[in-house]
């Protein structure tokens, strides 16, 4: 019993050496290029999905706001490294909600034969203190055989990402 107790106590006192933290992220995901009537699938869930369990496997506190669709991208914000003015309400809620870190995945789709297909996803993270961009990247959209292939494209886009927050 006495062996027990020690043990316990000394788990409790690696617990306190070590801390343990994790960054607190909030995602956003837009879908652009498309009319707000055309139907887009599934699409920005799998995205949406496959981003943030990314996260969340790599210790992350996940948290995300409703799909938002933009017709047209705002270009001119995202050139220069600023929140799309879209996006100013959820980036505030974020911050409100004790966010560190702001992740807008913009998905860009294009009309072919009365379809709308993605083309590409363009990610960014913003600190919520700074409001400053920490990182960019473009991956190809649509790529996947089947929904699940597309999720685990997420998936592997997720880990890269999550991989600059350490």
């Amino acid at each position: 019993m006495f062996s027990k107790r020690i043990v316990i106590v000394l788990c409790f006192f690696v617990m306190m050496i070590f801390p343990v933290s994790a960054s607190m992220v909030s995602f956003l995901v837009v879908e652009t290029g498309i009319p707000h009537t055309a139907n887009a699938g599934d699409y920005a869930f799998l995205w949406e999905g496959g981003l943030m369990g990314a996260f969340f496997d790599a210790g992350h506190i996940v948290s995300n706001s409703p799909v938002l669709r933009i017709e047209n991208p705002p270009t001119a914000s995202i050139q220069r490294g600023e929140i799309p003015r879209e996006a100013l309400i959820d980036f505030d809620e974020a911050l409100e909600g004790g966010a560190d870190f702001f992740v807008i995945a913009m998905i860009e789709f294009i009309s072919l034969e009365g379809r709308v297909i993605p083309r590409d996803v363009f990610v960014q993270i913003f600190n919520t203190s700074t409001r400053s961009l920490i990182f960019v990247e473009k991956f190809p959209a649509g790529s996947g055989a089947s929904p699940r292939d597309e999720f685990l494209n997420a998936q592997d886009a997720g880990k890269i990402i999550a991989a600059q927050l350490r």
